[in-house]
């Protein structure tokens, strides 16, 4: 009989549902809360937890109240409901049965938010076609944010430690409140009437979604999206976004990674030009040793072909002839007189004295005329050869050099149009003395 007092857990749990609904009060309640936990698998079903700080409360929208919602439910919404309390007997635990849900609060802030997102994301307000690249070496950073507070100490301080010389220009400004909108937006105004900013901070730090509720405002939103100059959006810590992120240029995740993002790192820039000085310096060497060696070659080209070469060889060539006519006419004087003796001894013998007078007269005669002969050739070897030196002198580079022309390169290739070269470009110039290197300021085409 000690058995029949105990109630299964099945029993229990059907008298305690039993007396839910029977209570009045719990058939059709109001309660509001942060919707947290929300999960909404195909069947359409919402499951969530309703909380406070002092509780939490399980809650079920079945699918045909949720298809009548105007807006998406979650975490984090405070929301109110409207529905009735019972008894989940299979797990034991009772649990808000929503049949109604409207935004509260946080939750209708949210839904406006969307709303102006999708308004201004159709007009391509966020479009990353209008995303302009923010520039390398900034002279004048404005910041746009209020002048006390942790935000402002950190951005002077980033920008400062980063890059000295970057001039800050600071527009007070109240970015919370009734009147923060307005205020944002006479300020960047203000900023772009200057037409000396090179790059624009927006911003503030964290807060509620209330706090930063400035900077989703339409207003702001389009004076971003308007300005002239590039805008970095720095509102709040990382996990918070605005609608003002997504009209800048660039969103900085926190205002002292906008700092960072407005200016370069001096001591980063060092590095670079130090490293570009060295390949710099390389090349440089590099090149001068291939010109060298290129020089050398056309010195030696010069040597074994150049027109002192060949005036050498026509010389040696005219040296030879002449030493083998020479050697001719003395071989034929020699036979000349060997012949000669012998007519003279044939004379001498048969008595004949005047053959031989006759011979001697015509011997003397030959003999004029071959020398005759010998000048004239030689006189005529003599003028042919001066008038081929002539005519390589007028050829030859060197002359002209020497009558004061020039030859100009670019580079290694010889120039012969002003079309080849442009304003700015170097020149080298060889001179008969000397080289001359100049800078191309002006020139005619022809």
């Amino acid at each position: 009989m000690e058995q029949d007092k105990y109630l299964s857990v099945e029993a229990l749990t059907k008298y305690i549902e039993k007396k839910f609904e029977v209570d009045p009060y719990l058939k059709n309640i109001y309660v509001k809360g942060e919707i947290s936990n929300f999960k909404q698998p195909v069947s359409g079903h919402m499951y969530f937890t309703l909380k406070d700080e002092g509780a939490e409360l399980r809650c079920v929208m079945f699918q045909k109240s949720a298809t009548k919602l105007a807006f998406k439910p979650e975490d984090g919404m405070q929301v109110l409901l409207t529905g009735r309390v019972s008894v989940f007997s299979k797990g034991g635990r009772y649990q808000l049965y929503a049949e109604w849900m409207e935004p509260d609060g946080i939750g209708s802030l949210y839904i406006k938010l969307e709303q102006l997102k999708n308004q201004l994301d159709k007009e391509g307000l966020f479009a990353q076609n209008r995303k302009r690249a923010l520039p390398s070496f900034p002279a004048k950073v404005g910041i746009v944010t209020s002048k006390t507070g942790a935000a402002i100490r950190d951005m002077i301080t980033t920008i400062k430690r980063r890059m000295p010389a970057t001039e800050i220009l600071l527009f007070p400004t109240i970015v919370q409140g009734d009147t923060a909108a307005p205020n944002i937006v006479r300020n960047i105004e203000r900023a772009n009437f200057r037409n000396d900013i090179d790059v624009l901070i927006v911003g503030r730090g964290g807060g509620s979604i209330e706090d930063l509720w400035a900077f989703n405002e339409e207003m702001v939103v389009r004076a971003v999206a308007d300005s002239d100059i590039p805008v970095i959006s720095a509102v709040g810590h990382e996990t918070d976004t605005t609608l003002t992120d997504y009209a800048a240029d660039i969103r900085a995740a926190t205002p002292t990674a906008a700092a960072e993002l407005a200016v370069p790192d001096y001591r980063d820039l060092l590095e670079r030009v130090a490293e570009r000085r060295f390949r710099l310096i390389q090349a440089t060497r590099q090149r001068i040793d291939v010109s060298k060696q290129h020089v050398l070659q056309q010195q030696e080209r010069l040597i074994m072909h150049g027109p002192k070469r060949q005036m050498e060889q026509y010389q040696e060539r005219t040296d030879y002839f002449i030493e083998r006519l020479e050697r001719g006419l003395k071989q034929h004087l020699v036979l000349k007189q060997h012949a000669f003796e012998r007519v003279a001894f044939r004379l001498t013998h048969l008595g004949l004295d005047r053959e031989i007078v006759q011979q001697q007269e015509h011997l003397t005669s030959v003999t004029r005329q071959l020398h005759r002969q010998m000048e004239l050739q030689l006189t005529t070897l003599r003028r042919d050869f001066l008038q081929k030196v002539e005519a390589l002198e007028h050829l030859s580079p060197l002359a002209l050099l020497n009558r004061g022309y020039s030859v100009v390169y670019k580079e290694d290739d010889i120039l012969t149009s002003s079309a080849k070269v442009a304003v700015g470009d170097t020149v080298q110039i060889t001179m008969a003395e000397g080289k001359l290197h100049a800078k191309i300021t002006e020139k005619e085409d022809k």
